[in-house]
């Protein structure tokens, strides 16, 4: 007979309840085998899973046997029925297993473990139902029997899926989504349950096979199940909260270590910035403490680049165990190269677990690796980059990325301090090497700091200046009004520039260009003041120098416009001087004096001669000159200009040596010197003048001659004049400066003194006691005598003529007459021109021998006519004159450089000379 059952819903609703109950707390144990460390934590959280949930599935079945309630009475199969919990819990365990060591269930291995946990599940719910006693038979439909176990493992894969999606919380977290979960997982298990008992059907045995059974009731035994449920929930809920508590002390401590290490860490990279290191050295020690750091994951090997950001590029400036081959490949890499230049490009980490794509750098038989590739970063610009190795498949922790993040700060800093230190390294080099004084005042003027110059120049030390005030090198040239202008202007804050006149330590004065600029520091007030003083010494020396720069060449014009008409007079007296003295050949005395004349006339020559020398700086011709005789010609010379009550002493060494000069500048020296003695001692009772000559060795010059070899010439010329200002002496040798009355002097001979023994490799000073008198000092080198021979042709005293036709082109009348003169006393036929128009004529008619060319002439200059003479005469020979410097001719004769060209004034015997040789030349 058919037995039929019925339910008893609150013992129903209980076996629910308790699946929910053990659901939620098989929940929480999930996040301990997720989170555990080691191997016997993780195995023991697992069995408490097992057991949490397998003893849910298992409480709800018994629970729910005790539900159904039969018209017999039933008892169960002990070895069976813990048979059955055993099974629920292992296969609990089993399904489990996966999660472990913060792992995720994938979906295939999700669909593994719901085939095993289901059918597991459906195995305790049969072999329960097999552990039961009773005087029936039980038969199952198969299909109920198939639709239950799909419903176990539907059931098992949803509550691995809750597990999985659950296994990184806390105890009680999210307890809203744990207990939607652990209903959701109760009731679905209970389905399963209920869906099973559906396809039972239970036939009564009959009354012969049947036997006595004793049985528990429903109620009591449902109560004892709950219980022992229960227990278990509750002690595997306070070992969970107790192993969480415990794993957040760990978990603290470790974090405080963790700190503790990172910043123990961040202060020995910053500490490695006061050790003053070279920059590579300090990136080396920071790599190493970053690797020293045990619970980082870090392999021992690395690299820090620093970056260039203008061309792209990151070169690598310190490294850890990196092979000779990976030290050569990586040494440059260009943004977005490799995972360096991608963290440079991207600015932020770039993290790999293994070698991949992105590593451009790789070769055969590398080991297989991952990076961490930190840029240093400097508001937002990329300063280099930490590349750090990491093993194969390591997961990255936050601590990590939190460290190379504050390292790379720490080595950021470090990079820009050293740079802001080379920059004001670099400044302060500057500054101290300038050439101008630098001065920093504070806001009262007290000084600050000064230059390397500001010594050199003013002659105070850093220490002497530090703490005074710049009126240290005040001179007092300025007055008040001046200082109170100038600080008006600063105190506003502008800048004040002017020329003041500084006095060193010594007590000597110089010109100083001063510029101040008031200067803010960290505020909106003036807080310094930077002082630059540029030494006009050399400037105003420089600017002197142009000045008599233009001076000389103002004289040169002056005199190269004067000579052509000086020479021109000088030459026509010079041929009335030839005249006159072929006529006084019977009177000696007249010769002698016409002598003189022509000497005079001459000098005077050679006078405008050495004046264009000296205003243009042309080379002289040098011979070798044996001095004390050429001295006692020229005092000869020049003593009848010097008035007899004027006492002249000589005092001059007879020993024979020789100076390189040239006679006519020197006379000119001695000459200027004698014309500014004789003037010196004019209104005084006992006037005289000494002039000295003597040998002096090298050791015994002037300082301003040292590193010459050899002896000097020492020449002095003293007067007991008047002396001159010591105001006066410094400019003494200036162009155009002069201590005389107006009108009396021009300013011109002792610069040309001075030009002329510079130009002969010597030196001339003076030195002076007013009221005393003045002593000039030339001094000259020596050289060895060497016996020259006179190159100056011999000229016949009878020139004679064979009547040859000389045409005279000039347009200075009194020249032409004299000179035409001069050669028709010769035998000469002579004619004149005063112009090359004239010239052309005459050769058209007379055809001259000879034609003597003035060079710059009206109407048709010389070198035109000579030309025209060449092209259409070309038997004529010609000579040119001038009275221009031969500079000045420069470009007019060009072509014609085969002609002689004669300097007025000419001797008639060089003229006839020049003439004899330009005929030979045409025959």
């Amino acid at each position: 007979m058919e037995l039929t059952a019925h339910f008893d819903i609150p013992l129903v609703a209980l076996s629910i309840v308790t699946a929910m109950i053990c659901s939620l707390v098989a929940l929480e144990t999930v996040p301990r085998i997720n989170t555990a460390t080691d191997r016997s934590s993780t195995q023991l959280w697992i069995i408490a899973f097992g057991l949490g949930l397998g003893t849910g599935i298992w409480s709800m079945h018994f629970i729910a046997m005790q539900a159904w309630h039969l018209p017999i009475p039933v008892h169960y199969d002990i070895t069976l029925t813990v048979s059955s919990l055993l099974l629920a819990a292992a296969v609990s365990a089993i399904a489990i297993t996966p999660l472990q060591g913060g792992e995720k269930l994938t979906w295939s291995r999700l669909l593994l473990m719901s085939v095993i946990m289901g059918t597991g599940i459906a195995g305790m719910h049969y072999s329960g139902m097999a552990a039961m006693r009773m005087n029936a038979d039980m038969q199952y439909q198969p299909s109920i029997i198939i639709a239950s176990i799909i419903i176990a493992i539907a059931v098992s894969a949803a509550a691995l899926a809750i597990a999985n999606r659950l296994r990184q919380t806390r105890i009680f977290g999210q307890a809203g989504i744990k207990i939607t979960a652990a209903m959701l997982m109760g009731l679905a298990i209970a389905s399963m349950h209920y869906t099973a008992m559906i396809g039972v059907r239970v036939t009564a045995l009959p009354p012969g096979q049947a036997t006595t059974i004793d049985a528990i009731a429903p109620g009591i035994m449902a109560g004892f199940i709950v219980i022992f449920a229960l227990l278990i929930q509750a002690g595997i809920i306070v070992a969970a909260l107790l192993d969480e508590s415990n794993g957040r002390a760990r978990a603290s401590e470790a974090r405080m270590k963790q700190r503790a290490d990172i910043n123990q860490a961040l202060s020995a990279i910053l500490a490695t910035a006061i050790e003053r290191l070279p920059l590579p050295e300090t990136l080396d020690k920071t790599l190493d403490i970053m690797l020293s750091i045990d619970w980082l994951s870090f392999q021992q090997q690395g690299s820090i680049f620093l970056a260039d950001h203008d061309e792209r590029k990151l070169r690598m400036i310190a490294q850890r165990n990196l092979g000779k081959d990976l030290q050569s490949r990586c040494s440059v890499l260009n943004y977005g190269q490799c995972l360096c230049g991608k963290a440079a490009e991207e600015a932020t980490i770039i993290f790999r677990d293994h070698i991949d794509a992105d590593h451009h750098h790789t070769f055969d038989h590398m080991d297989n690796h991952g990076h961490y590739c930190t840029p240093i970063l400097s508001d937002g610009i990329v300063l280099g980059v930490i590349n750090l190795y990491v093993k194969a498949g390591h997961t990255p922790l936050p601590e990590e990325k939190e460290f190379l993040n504050a390292a790379a700060d720490a080595i950021s800093s470090i990079i820009r301090t050293r740079r802001i230190e080379q920059h004001s390294n670099l400044i302060s080099a500057a500054i101290d090497q300038a050439g101008e004084v630098v001065m920093v005042t504070d806001q009262f003027g007290r000084i600050e700091y000064v230059n390397h110059a500001f010594s050199e120049i003013t002659g105070y030390t850093a220490a002497e200046a530090i703490g005074q005030t710049p009126s240290i090198l005040k001179s007092g040239n300025q007055d008040n009004g001046f200082y109170k202008q100038m600080w008006d202007t600063i105190l506003a804050g502008e800048v004040w520039q002017g020329e003041v006149v500084e006095r060193r330590k010594d007590g000597s004065y110089y010109p100083a260009m001063l510029t101040i600029s008031p200067t803010r520091i960290g505020s909106d007030s003036i807080t310094h003041f930077v002082g630059i003083h540029e030494d006009l010494s050399e400037h105003k020396k420089l600017e002197s120098q142009f000045r008599q720069a233009q001076k000389m060449e103002a004289l040169g014009t002056l005199v190269g416009g004067i000579a052509h008409e000086f020479n021109n007079m000088l030459a026509g007296m010079m041929g009335n001087v030839f005249l006159a003295k072929r006529h006084a050949r019977e009177h000696p005395e007249m010769m002698q004096k016409l002598d003189r004349i022509e000497t005079v006339g001459f000098q005077a020559a050679d006078m405008i001669k050495q004046m264009l020398v000296f205003a243009r700086s042309e080379e002289v011709e040098m011979d070798n000159l044996p001095l004390a005789p050429f001295l006692v010609e020229t005092i000869k010379l020049h003593q009848l200009a010097i008035p007899e009550n004027i006492s002249l002493e000589q005092q001059l060494s007879r020993e024979d040596f020789h100076v390189r000069g040239n006679p006519t500048q020197l006379q000119q020296v001695i000459l200027n010197l004698f014309g500014n003695a004789v003037d010196a001692v004019q209104g005084k009772t006992s006037p005289n003048i000494t002039i000295r000559l003597e040998r002096i060795s090298a050791g015994h010059a002037p300082q301003a001659l040292t590193g010459r070899a050899g002896d000097y010439a020492h020449l002095s010329v003293e007067d007991n004049g008047h002396g001159i200002a010591p105001n006066h002496l410094e400019h003494i040798f200036d162009p155009f400066f002069t201590t005389k009355e107006p009108g009396k002097g021009t300013g011109l001979g002792l610069a040309m003194c001075s030009a002329i023994i510079k130009s002969h490799r010597g030196l001339i000073e003076v030195s002076s006691t007013e009221g005393q008198g003045t002593v000039f000092h030339v001094y000259l080198p020596l050289v060895e005598h060497i016996n020259a021979t006179d190159s100056t042709m011999k000229i016949d005293k009878q020139m004679q003529s064979n009547g040859e036709k000389i045409l005279i082109v000039d347009d200075e009348p009194n020249l032409s007459i004299a000179t035409a003169e001069s050669l028709e006393s010769i035998g000469f036929r002579v004619m004149t021109a005063s112009n090359g128009k004239q010239a052309l004529d005459i050769c058209r008619v007379m055809r001259p021998d000879i034609v003597l060319l003035d060079v710059v002439m009206p109407v048709m200059n010389g070198p035109e006519a000579a030309r025209a003479i060449r092209a259409n005469y070309p038997d004529t020979r010609l000579i040119f004159s001038t009275g221009y410097d031969r500079g000045q001719l420069e470009g007019q004769t060009e072509g014609l450089e085969s002609i002689p060209v004669l300097s007025k004034p000419f001797s008639i015997p060089l003229l006839y000379r020049t003439i004899r040789e330009q005929l030979a030349g045409q025959q």
